[in-house]
């Protein structure tokens, strides 16, 4: 089961959040798909993007977690966070759909916020394509097999991801 909320933040925190992000010199590192996984695959589907862990391990790990991670979660209910990454995946010339994957191996909640609006999406199990649209939050079960996607209209795709419970 999933749920979808369009226009999640208020206005004026929408914009802050964007704009730290999408306009401020902000800081990302450079991933690939293969190198993270750490699994001997084929390398077939392998796709690169850049991300800025916010939190991880049990404690904040950015700088920018006081700025963008209150707004966001005084509309969430969480107990305890596990992750929280914000990832930018880079326009291509076509529309490469990642593979399905689980973020980790026991029941956990995941949502995805969209920065910007754009051709990417996030897929469910049973197939159902939820659009990046600019302030929208989708809440799964993010123990459930999802993917992401790049972007071909915009100059990347970007998006808060959390995982919790």
């Amino acid at each position: 089961m999933h749920k979808v909320i369009d226009d999640f933040l208020d206005k004026e925190d929408f914009i802050f959040v964007h704009n730290l992000i999408m306009n401020e010199p902000f800081p990302w590192f450079y991933m690939d798909s293969y190198r993270e996984s750490g699994l001997e695959k084929d390398k077939t589907n392998n796709f690169s993007y850049h991300l800025h862990m916010l939190y991880d391990n049990n404690v904040p790990s950015s700088p920018h977690f006081d700025n963008i991670l209150p707004l966001i979660m005084k509309k969430i209910d969480v107990k305890t966070l596990i992750r929280v990454k914000i990832n930018s995946y880079t326009k291509e010339d076509k529309l490469i759909e990642h593979d399905l994957h689980t973020d980790y191996d026991y029941s956990n909640n995941g949502a995805i916020f969209s920065i910007n609006t754009c051709d990417g999406y996030t897929k469910l199990e049973d197939g159902t394509k939820i659009e990046s649209v600019a302030n929208r939050m989708l809440f799964f079960d993010a123990s459930k097999p999802h993917c992401s996607t790049n972007t071909t209209n915009q100059a990347r795709r970007v998006n808060i991801n959390f995982n919790y419970f």
